[in-house]
């Protein structure tokens, strides 16, 4: 019974999934240009706006092909290789769209163009990243007295990396792993009825 619906307590994961993650996003320590600091900081506002956007519509399109992946499942539609192309076209229009953003906004929104003036701005400071807080090739930051609890990744185009050295950290990791554990726990007791074959997907 649990199983029928599945495709709903996915969608409503999703939807607490991408919501906390733009929170967090959008309180992320900015990526600036210490020689540009007026100019980097609006196109990084507008660029968060651009994540918070797509990530909105990541969570729609995703709940999308879920929707169709249930009338499959409820048996309210036969399937078919027709169908098949049906649940999978919104994950690929939401890679497409991914994909595209990127390339026309770069990292930290450094593609966006500048206004006018903003080519002239220098603090005279050069950009500065400490490499002491950074390990496994830039993979893992951890700096206590840094106060944000997420930060701009030195990897990928349109990522983002846990402070390890914020306590907050630790307790997401912990509850992570506990969920994870209890998951797996309820799914070889037989109380959680695993995805079988083509019964999402």
């Amino acid at each position: 019974m649990l199983s029928a619906f599945q495709p709903v307590i996915y969608q409503i994961a999703v939807i607490l999934i991408v919501l906390v993650t733009v929170l967090a996003v959008l309180r992320a320590r900015p990526d600036l240009d210490a020689a540009r600091p007026q100019g980097s900081a609006r196109r990084y506002r507008t660029y968060l706006r651009g994540v918070a956007t797509m990530s909105l519509l990541s969570a729609a399109c995703l709940n999308l092909s879920l929707f169709f992946a249930g009338l499959r499942l409820w048996e309210i539609v036969t399937p078919a290789i027709v169908w098949e192309v049906v649940v999978f076209a919104p994950l690929i229009v939401l890679l497409g769209g991914w994909l595209i953003w990127e390339i026309k906004v770069g990292q930290a929104g450094h593609r966006l163009p500048a206004r006018p003036g903003e080519e002239l701005e220098d603090s005279g400071v050069g950009p500065r990243e400490d490499d002491r807080h950074w390990f496994l090739a830039g993979a893992v930051y951890v700096n206590r007295r840094d106060p944000a609890l997420l930060v701009h990744a030195r990897l990928g185009s349109s990522s983002w990396t846990l402070n390890l050295g914020h306590p907050i950290a630790w307790l997401l990791l912990g509850v992570l792993a506990v969920a994870l554990i209890v998951f797996a726990g309820l799914a070889l007791a037989g109380v959680v009825d695993l995805p079988e074959k083509h019964s999402l997907f």
